[in-house]
């Protein structure tokens, strides 16, 4: 190497060597801001503003102890164990700082904080509604056309009171059938406020199950054989279904007739059978049984 450029560089090492002795040993003043931490919070409450977020103030001392004490990362601690709901204001302790001592610092500027503002909110939770989003129309033409449903159709939400009432539905990412046609789950949109969280936060993408309905229909005359009078003359239902097909059953639709025995007479009591659609199930009747009131002479 050349010669000058290995004394150019010594000296410049020398130099930088010296400026950094001088620093270390000068009595300096600088500005520390310390993060305002919290412990110890009631379970039942949550912090949902704390002003300001660090303590700011000044120190002197020599280079190499602010140096020290800015490498120990301190945090100004607040314990909440003692606070309540609403506005809670909680002095700034400058004289047990955690650092100052043992580093030899003195402080020579406070922040005009006196007092550090927390405000306290009741943890609630809540069921909300969460809406599918489609990525275009036909995405969404594919889910309605394919029956396809979501599940849950319900999430539970947990945070500050203030903040989850008002929220009147999750939402999810938008559903692409070109995407979740091989991958049947879609995502819900993640809360905006770190205090909020969601009991789930993938759905399922299904089948639609059938809505089952009930149904009552009244007075459907009860078939007899000719010349034969009985007594009620007309049967009640109800009956259960899938929607499509319980909304449209009429009384034309059910046949309800009675069995005739091959002995009988006047004031029997013979049963009433009721015959329905394919998909319709029978929950129950009035009557299930009747008097024969007249028969053929």
């Amino acid at each position: 190497m050349n010669k000058r450029i290995l004394i150019l560089i010594l000296a410049l090492l020398l130099s930088a060597f010296i400026w950094f002795e001088i620093n270390l040993t000068k009595i300096q003043k600088v500005d520390i801001q310390l993060p305002i931490t919290i412990s110890n919070a009631p379970s039942a409450l949550v912090p949902i503003t704390i002003e300001p977020e660090t303590v700011d103030f000044t120190v002197e001392g020599r280079g190499q102890d602010i140096m020290g004490y800015n490498l120990k990362k301190y945090v100004y601690q607040i314990d909440l164990k003692d606070v309540h709901y609403g506005r809670n204001y909680l002095p700034i302790d400058y004289d047990n700082l955690d650092g100052i001592e043992e580093f030899n610092l003195s402080i020579v500027y406070k922040s005009p904080f006196k007092d550090v503002l927390i405000v306290m909110d009741n943890m609630n939770t809540m069921i909300l509604p969460v809406v599918l989003a489609f990525a275009n129309e036909e995405s969404r033409q594919y889910f309605e056309e394919n029956e396809l449903d979501i599940k849950p159709e319900e999430i539970q939400v947990t945070g500050p009171q203030s903040i989850i009432t008002q929220i009147d539905e999750i939402v999810t990412i938008p559903y692409n059938k070109d995407i979740h046609v091989d991958d049947p789950h879609v995502s819900v949109i993640q809360p905006q406020d770190p205090l909020v969280s969601y009991d789930t936060y993938t759905l399922d993408i299904t089948k639609m199950e059938p809505k089952i309905i009930q149904k009552t229909i009244s007075l459907i005359p009860i078939d007899t054989s000719d010349g034969i009078e009985i007594f009620p003359s007309s049967v009640s239902i109800k009956v259960s279904g899938e929607q499509e097909f319980v909304s449209v059953l009429e009384e034309k639709d059910i046949f309800a007739k009675v069995e005739i025995p091959d002995s009988f007479k006047v004031d029997d009591i013979i049963p009433v059978t009721v015959e329905l659609p394919a998909g319709i199930d029978l929950l129950g009747q009035t009557p299930t049984k009747v008097r024969i009131k007249s028969i053929p002479e």
